[in-house]
């Protein structure tokens, strides 16, 4: 905690010291945004008593460029809940801060990149939050690296951060509009002991005919197995496109069994199962407002659920640039009740400059009833609209489903989105 709050601390100094910059004849570049959202919702808790919720979310972004020092810029983003009627959460307020770095990329050339705080890392085998440094730089026009050290965002309420760590890198060459391959690496310790490590490779290659290639694979070296396979192909023939793909997880070298880790899926990694999925989709363009596709996806589970074929078609109609309506009609075929079913689905968004309006309608209708329901529906209705140069968005939505888990759901939904400078 101490190296966290001497980033805050320093982040804190280097914004005020940002900010008392003088800025005469020179333009500041402030962004802020604030997105408010009530809910209105009800709830059975575990003793089967009704509760009625009132939360009410705060969601504040600031980006600020520092007006004398060019490259260099902070970002911070975080968000509170205040629950306003029947604390059924387990605290009456929460709050996180997502990320609150400092951002420096070189002027002119941009071949150096570096940031300090709390960020997300997205890079190759990374999809983590981290308090840490992370630096980026192309090393020669063909060839780019990224590394980052710091800590786990997700451990911190493991046993404190004393012995938490995580690093990695990513290790890229390729030449601009041929290919692109990479290898990536993530080390994760939690409490001095190892809880992830994973090496990665991803690649992307454009062929002749607008024909692309693209994939990415990694590997476990905690428990020494493929984790993940992940492989698409797009090909595009005059106003359709095919995308034909590969995929394969095995849960067990996927997914981090270790206690201190915060996958929400992490329970998967104990049925040591395996899920091959195969398919295509393909998308025909035959004017420049409409788009009609077709998808088929084949599940192969190897243990617990057997195996599964999903077969989509929808079509989407576009007025103007904001404004469009679609439809989506699919059958899973599998072998549990839980995937055998009809599926249906409307939804429009309708532009009306100031106001919108939002529709979205969606029917499931299974072959053998599950907890003695044969069927699913979802309703939600929204209107808003933007106003203030379109610096404040207000909209008001109303959400009904009832399903095998649910017998009636209601929910409201009131958001307000301000943004003012970029």
């Amino acid at each position: 905690m101490k190296f966290w709050r001497g980033i805050i601390i320093g982040m804190a100094a280097s914004a005020a010291a940002l900010l008392l910059v003088p800025a005469t004849g020179v333009a500041a570049d402030l962004g802020i945004s604030s997105d408010t959202i009530v809910r209105v919702l009800e709830r059975d808790d575990k003793n089967g008593s009704m509760h009625s919720l009132l939360p009410v979310y705060e969601f504040l972004r600031l980006d600020y460029s520092a007006p004398r020092m060019p490259g260099l810029s902070l970002h911070v983003h975080g968000w509170g809940r205040l629950n306003l009627r029947d604390n059924y959460n387990s605290n009456t307020t929460a709050g996180e801060l997502l990320y609150a770095y400092l951002d420096y990329l070189e002027p002119g050339s941009r071949d150096w990149q570096l940031r300090l705080g709390r960020q997300y890392i997205f890079e190759g085998v990374t999809r983590e939050s981290i308090d840490g440094l992370y630096a980026k730089t192309d090393i020669v026009p063909t060839v780019t690296a990224s590394a980052y050290a710091g800590f786990p965002v997700n451990l911190d309420e493991t046993n404190g951060r004393t012995g938490d760590s995580i690093f990695g890198f990513r290790l890229a060459q390729g030449l601009p509009g041929y290919y692109d391959a990479a290898v990536s690496y993530k080390k994760v310790s939690n409490d001095s002991a190892r809880d992830e490590e994973i090496l990665g490779t991803d690649a992307t290659l454009l062929l002749p005919g607008n024909i692309t290639l693209l994939g990415h694979s990694s590997y476990n070296l905690v428990t020494s197995g493929w984790g993940e396979h992940s492989y698409e192909a797009r090909i595009p023939i005059a106003s359709l496109e095919f995308r034909p793909f590969y995929q394969k997880f095995t849960y067990g070298d996927f997914f981090s069994s270790k206690p201190g880790s915060a996958h929400p899926f992490r329970f998967l990694s104990g049925y040591n199962d395996k899920i091959t999925v195969v398919g295509s989709e393909g998308f025909w363009y035959p004017a420049e407002n409409v788009e009609v596709g077709a998808r088929y996806k084949h599940y192969e589970y190897d243990r617990r659920y057997g195996s599964a074929d999903m077969y989509t078609a929808l079509a989407t109609l576009r007025r103007k640039i904001f404004s469009e309506v679609g439809i989506e009609f699919g059958r899973v075929e599998g072998d549990i009740a839980e995937n055998r079913y009809y599926l249906g689905r409307a939804y429009a968004y309708w532009d009306a400059a100031p106001y919108f309006v939002t529709g979205d309608v969606m029917y499931v209708s299974y072959d053998d009833p599950i907890y003695r329901e044969d069927r699913s529906f979802f309703a939600s209705l929204g209107v808003g609209g933007r106003f203030m140069e379109k610096a404040l968005t207000l909209k008001l939505s109303l959400d009904y489903s009832e399903d095998p888990y649910f017998a009636k759901d209601y929910r409201g939904t009131f958001a307000a989105s301000y943004t003012y400078g970029k």
